[in-house]
């Protein structure tokens, strides 16, 4: 049995080369979790994975609401296990990870993630012009 099975459910087979994760809500009833990894040179495998997640509605009673009662969302239970495992994964690698550097790196992630949809849309911009 696997030290980590709900990671294993998710289809992650190599838990050991995490490095560490991002936890985003796209929407009000979505959550986005990412997974970063630190593969062994020339590997074909992906360096993140994207998984999304629905948050349960529940109606709770709210006395300064008209209707008495308010929507909320909460948190995937399979999600909150996801991260519980993702945590001991990352904590062990904690110490051997600066974190200055590890958000300089994705702040160069983003920088060309940026530059490249910009220069998309430069592109699209022109054929729309002629």
């Amino acid at each position: 049995m696997s030290d980590f099975p709900t990671l294993t459910e998710m289809g992650i087979c190599c838990p050991d080369e995490i490095t560490h994760y991002a936890l985003s809500q796209s929407a009000k009833d979505k959550d986005n979790l990412k997974i970063f990894y630190k593969r062994k040179k020339g590997s074909f495998l992906p360096h993140r994975k994207t998984f999304k997640f629905g948050r349960s509605a529940k109606m709770v009673a709210d006395k300064n609401s008209k209707t008495g009662s308010v929507e909320i969302f909460e948190i995937s239970p399979f999600l909150q296990k996801a991260i519980k495992e993702l945590d001991s994964l990352v904590n062990k690698h904690d110490n051997d990870v600066d974190l200055t550097k590890l958000l300089l790196k994705r702040v160069d992630q983003l920088e060309k993630q940026v530059m490249e949809s910009t220069g998309e849309i430069r592109s699209i911009i022109k054929l729309l012009e002629k």
